[in-house]
């Protein structure tokens, strides 16, 4: 596999633990982001891996959740909600079996985040939290962390029918699709809004000269080379659960965007852009 699909392929498949049934349903709509709880989370340094610090303790209902990656390369934050009293050694564990692509606790569920960022950046996503653990994992780091470095919040309350704020663009996953119309260039907030059943993540790159979308999902499946995509401007979400949404910060250039997910269905199988999940849009 060459080295520039390899890191699509890496940053995609590394998120695809296709963990997970529904949480409880958090519909998009309009709320006051005044009233959200700010949650604030680092990736760190610590040799040649990473750390996450989380907060201890948070409330039910809206959060802003800001990563801000302290480290020298790539991090993104990618929460799992745990229900039960489940040990370190457990989340890690069948966190570890659902990056390989095999069937994934009952107990565990994608819980959004912030998706990939650059050295020295942060981002803030809003969206709801119910009650339960949240354990805090950095993906670009490769895998999960050892069990004593498990950073977890441990999130309190009556379970939430908050929604989040309507953003300036709208673009729903679903099975296996996005739906969308153009989206606006710029610093622009999207509502990244699951309304299937099965666990998805939005990946959006640019996209090479005059190639489609149906060229970009024949180079994932056939594997032979690069897909037509420019990894440079490439955005992505972490994974949340289907009734989930979040409002994403995105800073999008004008032009033409694949949109594809490679996380795969809670049974395992192929990564949804294997089943024809990958939609072309219009920055204007």
């Amino acid at each position: 596999m060459s080295s520039t699909r390899h890191r699509f392929v890496l940053r995609s498949c590394v998120c695809a633990f296709a963990l997970i049934a529904a949480l409880a349903l958090a519909a998009c709509g309009d709320s006051d982001s005044e009233d959200a709880q700010e949650l604030g989370f680092t990736v760190e340094a610590k040799g040649k891996s990473t750390t996450v610090t989380a907060p201890e303790t948070a409330e039910t209902g809206l959060a802003e959740i800001t990563l801000t990656n302290d480290s020298d390369s790539e991090a993104d934050l990618q929460l799992l909600r745990v229900e039960g009293d489940r040990s370190p050694e457990e989340v890690v564990e069948g966190f570890g079996e659902a990056i390989q692509g095999k069937s994934f606790p009952e107990w565990l569920f994608a819980a959004g985040g912030v998706g990939t960022l650059g050295a020295g950046e942060s981002a803030t996503v809003e969206q709801v939290l119910q009650p339960g653990d949240y354990y805090a994992f950095n993906l670009e780091s490769g895998g999960p962390p050892s069990p004593q470095e498990a950073a977890v919040t441990e999130v309190t309350g009556e379970e939430s029918d908050a929604e989040i704020e309507e953003g300036d663009a709208t673009v729903e996953a679903a099975e296996y699709v996005f739906n969308t119309d153009t989206l606006p260039s710029g610093e622009v907030e999207i509502d990244f809004d699951n309304i299937g059943a099965q666990p998805h993540h939005l990946i959006a790159s640019p996209i090479k000269g005059d190639a489609t979308a149906e060229e970009v999902e024949k180079a994932f499946k056939e594997e032979k080379g690069p897909p037509p995509l420019e990894e440079k401007g490439t955005l992505s979400t972490a994974v949340i659960e289907g009734g989930e949404a979040q409002l994403v910060e995105m800073d999008l250039e004008p032009g033409r965007y694949a949109l594809y997910c490679f996380i795969t269905d809670r049974e395992g199988g192929p990564p949804h852009a294997f089943k024809g999940m990958v939609d072309e849009v219009e920055v204007e």
